[in-house]
């Protein structure tokens, strides 16, 4: 049995009036502390699993590590998720101390102070069918076919390859536990696309600049600040990718189109 599901007995009603009895499968939920140099820095409530990834991919988002030679150690105890850095890094702050899946809102002081990610380079180019081909298999994801509930975000590569794909009860929770196997595989954020199932608004968006992804793309929409923000790193953020479509709002350079270089956002 999936320790991440759990058998509970619940009633199903249907349209003509029957009403059956039924054990569904349903997500479970973790609470653990993310201890960091000794000092509490948050509670996280998400899926059970990959504990580790999620820290590593929460720190390096936030800027508070720039790669695994900064991670003295990690482990899990004790319900807490211990890190011990090797370098101590300001970084940027979370906006709460409780986070129920991991919201990744940075305080609105900082974004004043002028902390923003710098512009993104534009490297490499993928095709549409690479990107549709992510959305296809976040669509398959286990935990999302068995119960539901979860978001699930995976790591795709410009040339095709389906790299790595988690889920979680929380959006921003799936997009860091992808950071972190990134971390873990000694690969460069800067070389991969992020494929998730949920919306992109600007705390998402910054997220992923955060971790210097160059491109994000979801089953679900952006929002306006979601786009501005993504302008303003350069990077490639596309929406409603669904039914043999979707929406470009930043950085349309990054896309090949059947083979060619695709350099504007209209029609």
């Amino acid at each position: 049995m999936d320790h991440r599901t759990e058998k509970r007995e619940i009633l199903r009603m249907f349209s003509d009036g029957t009403i059956k009895a039924v054990n569904d499968d349903m997500i479970v939920e973790k609470r653990m502390i993310l201890e960091v140099d000794g000092s509490r820095e948050a509670v996280v409530i998400f899926t059970p699993g990959e504990e580790e990834l999620w820290a590593l991919g929460n720190l390096y988002c936030r800027r508070m590590i720039e790669s695994m030679e900064d991670i003295a150690s990690v482990r899990t105890e004790n319900g807490r998720i211990v890190v011990e850095r090797a370098r101590r890094r300001e970084g940027w702050k979370l906006e709460a101390r409780f986070l129920h899946t991991a919201s990744g809102a940075f305080l609105e002081e900082k974004r004043d102070a002028g902390i923003q990610p710098d512009p993104l380079p534009v490297e490499w180019q993928i095709s549409f069918e690479t990107i549709m081909s992510g959305i296809d298999w976040i669509g398959e994801a286990p935990l999302f076919k068995t119960a539901g509930s979860v978001h699930v975000a995976a790591l795709v590569s410009p040339d095709g390859k389906l790299l790595f794909r988690t889920e979680d009860v929380g959006r921003h929770n799936a997009v860091d536990k992808a950071v972190g196997w990134i971390l873990k595989k000694n690969m460069k954020t800067s070389e991969v696309g992020l494929i998730t199932s949920g919306r992109l608004p600007e705390d998402m968006v910054l997220k992923g600049a955060g971790a210097k992804i160059p491109l994000m793309a979801s089953i679900s929409a952006a929002t306006a600040g979601g786009a501005d923000a993504a302008r303003r790193c350069n990077m490639t953020l596309i929406g409603f990718a669904r039914n043999g479509r979707f929406n470009v709002y930043s950085a349309p350079e990054r896309i090949k189109f059947n083979g060619r270089e695709r350099t504007d956002i209209g029609g």
